[in-house]
């Protein structure tokens, strides 16, 4: 969730909760606002009751001003004439419904008996006051909160655009490009993030510069030592007057030289891989491609009758990448499923829609697969291998948003890769 709508949504459930309480509580005085208006107008009614009862007993009155209705009751002797208010729900003959009444319950005394005297006031006019004073209260809480909603948004637009453009640039911010430059922020908080922004990719620009010439260095002069120790050792090997034993002996340097020159080789195209210097990007069919490195592995797997199961479901599919790395990574994966395959063995090639996958027979890892992607992780059954082969590929697949997953089943590796959606590009 983004910040902007996150804090928005705050404000918006704290003000909701606040006019909520502040709702009910808004809603409780006015009606006891209204019924207190109700009792003085009541109250005011019975001092009239008190002058003119006797006329209500001789039924020369039937109601009052101000009353919807007054009803008295003989009652014996009160020991405890108590006045008090209350509601009821009563039928109204003019609307033929029930409504609710305010009533007020006192005792008049008259020609020596007692009278128990009620007086009814309808609550639905001050019932509709309050129903039309929450209404228009509601509705400008819902305009408030609009408004509210609208101002917040663009006040904190304005506010943190700072912050944004600094975030966009930094989206944007490669290590191989000059340090990132912010505009001039007028918020001391973004003013300091600003300097601590530009200090920060100033110094991750020169520490990938110092390192890309310390690799490109390193790796240019340690093969041109290996290269003679190579030459010299090839040599030696061609001389007539050493022994076997200083023979095995040069074989064995020849050997570890040969072996740290494809290391250095490797390791210098995992750094590449990594710093991104393979910027070609060409449209490549996946079907015609694998048939095509297929046949340049065909003598390897003849050597150990290893023979391929091809299912290509979408012969369009295409990927978009470096020539350079796609041969690279797709060799790694044949040369592997090769390596570990079983004599007499399969390899099961699948090109679908959207993704790619290759399995070959074997015995299971004697590792944890978790480390399989990992530098220098290799099996120790299989000699001459660094255990970076895989480890490219991940990098490649990471370098261009492929997602390559592994798993072991029925005698069978299988690696799959997830390749994005071309269709917009293509």
């Amino acid at each position: 969730m983004k910040l902007l709508t996150k804090t928005t949504l705050y404000i918006a459930t704290l003000s909701l909760f606040l006019f909520f309480i502040m709702g009910i509580i808004f809603f409780k005085v006015l009606k006891n606002m209204s019924s207190s208006d109700l009792n003085r107008e009541l109250t005011g009614i019975k001092e009239v009751v008190d002058d003119i009862f006797p006329h209500f007993l001789g039924g020369q009155l039937k109601g009052l001003p101000g009353v919807d209705s007054i009803s008295f009751v003989p009652v014996g002797d009160v020991s405890d004439p108590v006045e008090r208010f209350g509601d009821t729900l009563m039928f109204d003959t003019r609307t033929h419904q029930f409504r609710t009444f305010r009533y007020f319950q006192f005792y008049q005394s008259h020609g020596g008996g007692n009278y128990a005297v009620k007086l009814f006031k309808s609550t639905t006019p001050a019932d509709k006051l309050v129903e039309q004073v929450i209404l228009l209260m509601t509705v400008m809480v819902i305009l408030f909160l609009a408004g509210i909603f609208f101002l917040n948004r663009f006040i904190f637009a304005n506010l943190w655009k700072d912050f944004f453009d600094a975030l966009e640039k930094l989206k944007e911010f490669d290590t191989v490009k000059e340090p990132l430059k912010l505009g001039e922020p007028d918020v001391e908080e973004f003013i300091e993030l600003k300097k601590v922004l530009e200090r920060m990719t100033l110094r991750l620009s020169s520490d990938y510069k110092e390192l890309r010439e310390y690799t490109d260095h390193t790796t240019h002069e340690l093969q041109t030592p290996l290269a003679v120790i190579k030459t010299k050792s090839e040599l030696l090997m061609q001389s007539s007057k050493l022994g076997p034993e200083e023979m095995q002996l040069i074989q064995s340097v020849y050997t570890a030289a040969n072996h740290l020159s494809r290391l250095n080789t490797t390791l210098a195209l995992i750094t590449r891989i990594e710093n991104r210097q393979f910027t070609g990007m060409k449209r490549i069919n996946l079907a015609q491609f694998l048939e095509d490195k297929i046949e340049m592995f065909q003598e390897l797997m003849a050597l150990r009758e290893i023979s391929v199961v091809r299912k290509f479901e979408d012969p369009d599919q295409l990927v978009i990448m470096d020539q350079g790395l796609a041969d690279i990574m797709w060799n790694n994966l044949l040369k592997n499923a090769i390596i570990h395959n079983v004599d007499g063995g399969r390899i099961h090639i699948e090109v679908c829609e959207g993704s790619f996958t290759i399995g070959n027979e074997g015995n299971p890892l004697s590792f944890e697969k978790e480390e399989l992607f990992k530098r220098f992780t290799r099996d120790t059954k299989k000699s001459g291998n660094f255990g970076l082969g895989l480890s490219i590929v991940k990098k490649i697949c990471d370098s261009y948003n492929f997602q390559i997953s592994y798993e072991y089943r029925n005698g069978l590796h299988t690696f799959k890769i997830e390749l994005p959606d071309y269709s917009s590009s293509v």
